[in-house]
């Protein structure tokens, strides 16, 4: 296939799920700011015969220059540009020139971007700030350097007063050159490959890891936002709302008063001394402090501590709202005007936690309420740095459709970026923040691929002064946001001992004070156990009772399993005649390519496969099991050997064919309904281990009268039994009811439904199993004749989503197994995604009805999309549920 073709098609689709979120607004990153997104352009520096004091004069012309994509990588412009073919699509990643065996000049660029000053900035002082550069850079504007001394470093912003360079009235131009870390490590197979790119401070998974290949620039480029602002002589810098919420708390009652320190970081930019009176405003009422500033001089303003009574607290997903506060720091000079303001967004919530030794593990607490930690692994949204807020929201929000409530951020990856922290505010995930450390480059482990030894790797990064200010910028930028939770010294590695030294005892109490800080994510301080210690794994397929009866680390912050994309998915990855399923399983370089790793026997059971698509659901089906068992058999030692779990890995930055509850084109798979259902507030469970049902609340709030039942049906979907039992369950804990013995019939299969109801009727939560009296051999499910499925739909439509109610009912005498639901444009032909499904995969006994509720976000790029609802199974034939326009 010609690449090039390929590469505009895969280029375009992403795009389009990209662009499926952007509304094409400026992004304001703080008053009075202006993003610099458009109008960039791009070129080799080796092909540019001048200099930085020459590019940046507007006089001077760039001809044959590449239009880039700013923020992103150099890759990112190449790609737009059909430079090089997408590397996330089949071996194209092998076509791609890397840094390592080409030099750094290869991928050493200049980006220039012409400009004029807005005319709205009325204030003297004009400021630039780059939120994120990797790693080397310089900067010019009109002929001048801006920069002093070389910008260094993938996780530190930079910001220059540049109103001495400009032309207020007339076009302006800034060069910036851009080049790659050093060394760039060799992409030689290992995690991080030769461990060497972890000498420099940036995201180690670009040298190729388990799950990825090498990204070939390293993510080299401006990867993140550049905006100028405006101000008068005085600025405000790093504002910090502190909130204080003692006692235990509940969501839903009045609230005793919560405490608030605020402070703010103020800058006189000016040659003589400064009068200024700073004001915050919080919920309708201010508070001011007046400052003398000495000449070039800077301080921290400190306010009062402000009681808030009966406060509108922030609560992690499942367990209250997300309530959130806006507060605005105003600096007004000596004569009135203003000088500078800021807004920050924060929310009202303790933090706390506490070893318990008889658990062998930290038990994290929110307002007083212990939580369940319920989590996943995260690497990156995008392995390319193609960042956007409306795609952080969604997926997001997909985690807490997933009924989970935290997320890490893996030290292999970056510190994310404030917008994704702003989705976690919003839906209420708790954050845990890696540092850039891994177990794998920095020397955890003795490796024969590394290229340094293990005591030298224990000393990465090489610039130790330049990790500790960047974690003091890092931490100020994100240190406002309700679901940052932990800080963590790196992934399954702490840092050397003297940054560990000065993060714990200086940096972490001085900038922060309100989070725990693990000094790494299998550290003894967060999990001890009787099986060997601490640690984190396994990540391959299991038993589906394994998560019950093996003891795992009491607190396991990743454990995985299998993870494989629909059909739809594959054929956006794959060349066709990679799109096959041997006999053999004897997979192809690109399956091996995107990291695949194998089923064993597990799809087998569910009979002969016939070609690749029905490999793909079959998997679904494991996928589902695998992660529904997973967090089902924690929730079943809930407290008594666990206190949380994280799945590895629940997203991909890339196609990878692993370890992911949806893709890179953001389509769920089965093993996210698995998470959804297991996870959910309140849930009623089979426990794999003893054949027990078992009611768990993970909610503050005791559950009252709940009726359990149990109805165990044969293959043909005749009722055998039925049991039942009224449960009333304390705040966070659980309770096992009765056990479900199964029939003695040799290798039949039978249908448990579980249902647990209020007293008033209404089910909170109903669960289905398939369980086999003997072995492991699913193949009878083949012999489930077609199920007869009858819809019904409702939709209706807003500026902003497309909400579509199904009511499926099973109108036959047979089983509907495992039905799954896609969306597809009418129009395109194309998948429609994102999309929110309340429930999907789903397994309906004759005569009942489901509902299943389908939101479509709408933006500008698919504002005219006509859905068309696809429904098919195991035993339900194809079906198009075609949706008018209302």
């Amino acid at each position: 296939m010609n690449w090039q073709k390929r590469t505009t098609s895969l280029f375009l689709v992403f795009t389009w799920v990209l662009t499926l979120f952007c509304f094409f607004l400026p992004v304001n990153a703080q008053n009075g700011s202006l993003e610099l997104k458009t109008g960039w352009i791009a070129k080799k520096a080796v092909e540019v015969p001048s200099d930085g004091t020459q590019i940046s004069r507007p006089d001077y012309t760039c001809s044959d220059w590449l239009e880039a994509v700013i923020p992103g990588t150099i890759l990112t412009t190449l790609l737009h540009n059909g430079k090089v073919p997408d590397p996330f699509y089949g071996m194209n990643n092998e076509l791609i020139p890397d840094v390592y065996f080409v030099g750094r000049d290869f991928y050493s660029y200049w980006f220039v971007i012409d400009f004029q000053v807005p005319e709205s900035f009325i204030n003297e002082l004009t400021w630039i700030t780059f939120r994120g550069i990797n790693y080397y850079a310089d900067v010019f504007i009109n002929g001048k350097r801006v920069n002093k001394q070389t910008m260094e470093g993938m996780f530190l912003r930079h910001t220059y007063q540049i109103d001495p360079y400009l032309k207020k009235d007339e076009l302006n131009r800034m060069a910036v050159l851009v080049k790659p870390p050093d060394p760039v490590g060799n992409p030689n197979g290992g995690q991080g490959g030769d461990g060497t790119i972890g000498r420099s401070i940036t995201n180690q998974f670009v040298a190729g890891w388990d799950w990825i290949s090498p990204i070939r620039d390293r993510n080299t480029g401006i990867w993140d936002k550049v905006y100028l602002y405006n101000t008068g002589p005085l600025s405000l810098q790093h504002p910090f709302i502190k909130t204080r919420v003692p006692g235990k708390r509940y969501p839903d009652s009045k609230q005793d008063p919560a405490q608030i320190k605020a402070s703010v970081e103020l800058v006189n930019s000016a040659n003589k001394n400064q009068k200024a009176n700073v004001v915050l405003t919080i919920d309708g009422k201010t508070y001011s402090r007046n400052v003398l500033l000495p000449p070039r001089g800077e301080v921290k303003v400190e306010f009062p501590e402000i009681i808030i009574k009966n406060p509108r607290l922030w609560w992690p997903n499942g367990y209250g709202n997300q309530e959130l506060y806006n507060a605005e720091f105003t600096v007004n000079m000596n004569g009135g005007s203003i000088s500078d303001s800021e807004l920050v967004t924060f929310g009202i919530r303790e933090f706390s936690s506490r070893f318990d030794r008889e658990i062998g593990a930290r038990i994290f607490m929110v307002n007083g309420q212990k939580i369940f930690i319920k989590g996943g692994n995260w690497i990156g949204s995008d392995a390319l740095h193609r960042l956007s807020k409306e795609r952080y929201m969604m997926e997001v929000k997909m985690h807490a459709e997933m009924n989970l409530n935290m997320i890490r951020i893996w030290g292999g990856s970056i510190t994310e970026r404030p917008e994704f922290y702003e989705a976690c505010d919003k839906f209420g995930i708790l954050v845990m923040q890696d540092l850039w450390i891994t177990g794998d480059c920095n020397g955890r482990w003795l490796d024969p691929r590394k290229l340094e030894s293990q005591s030298r790797r224990r000393e990465y990064p090489d610039d130790h002064p330049l990790f500790l200010k960047s974690l003091a910028d890092q931490i100020k930028m994100l240190r406002n946001h309700a679901s940052l939770c932990v800080w963590c010294g790196g992934n399954e590695f702490p840092p050397p001992d003297d940054i560990q030294e000065i993060i714990e005892n200086e940096l972490m109490p001085e900038l922060d004070g309100t989070r725990y800080y693990l000094p790494e994510s299998t550290s003894d301080s967060l999990l001890t156990n009787t099986i060997g210690g601490n640690g984190d794994g396994p990540y391959n397929i299991r038993e589906p009772e394994w998560f019950f009866t093996f003891k795992s680390y009491p607190f396991n912050p990743e454990i995985g399993s299998v993870g494989f994309p629909n059909y739809e998915s594959l054929k956006m990855i794959m060349d066709e005649e990679d799109l096959v399923i041997s006999s053999d399983r004897r997979f192809s370089a690109a399956w091996r390519y995107h990291k695949y790793i194998g089923y064993g026997d597990f799809i087998e059971r569910y009979g002969e496969v016939t070609d690749l698509e029905n490999y793909s659901y079959k998997a679904q089906i494991i996928n589902y099991n695998q992660y529904r068992a997973l967090i089902e058999g924690w929730n079943s030692h809930m407290w008594d050997w666990y206190t949380g779990v994280l799945i590895w890995k629940t997203q991909n930055p890339w196609t990878a064919l692993r370890g992911m509850m949806y893709d890179h084109f953001l389509d769920q798979n089965g093993g996210y309904y698995g998470v959804r259902k297991a996870s959910e507030p309140v849930h009623i469970q089979f426990n794999l281990d003893d054949s027990t049902v078992c009611l768990v609340n993970h909610t503050t709030i005791k559950t009252g009268k709940i009726n359990c039942s149990a109805i165990l049906y044969d293959l043909n979907g005749q009722k055998i039994f039925s049991q039942e039992q009224i449960a009333d369950l304390m705040p966070s804990s659980k309770e096992r009811l009765f056990k479900i013995k199964l029939p003695v019939e040799e290798n039949e299969i039978y249908f448990l439904k579980l249902d647990a109801r209020e007293t008033k009727g209404s089910v909170i939560s109903d669960n289905i199993y398939w369980l086999t009296s003997s072995g492991k051999d699913y193949s009878r499910l083949e012999t489930l004749k077609p199920a007869i499925l009858l819809t019904e739909i409702k939709s209706s439509r807003s500026e902003h989503e497309i909400n579509l109610t199904l009511k499926i009912t099973n109108d036959g005498k047979e089983v509907a197994f495992f039905t799954q639901l896609k969306l597809f444009d009418s129009k395109t032909g194309k998948r429609i995604l994102p999309a929110f499904y309340s429930d999907n995969f789903i397994t309906i006994i004759p005569g009942e009805s489901r509902e299943v509720i389908i939101t479509i976000p709408l933006t500008v790029s698919r504002s005219e999309v006509t859905p068309d609802i696809w429904m098919g199974g195991w035993n339900t034939p194809l079906l198009k549920i075609s949706i008018k326009n209302d």
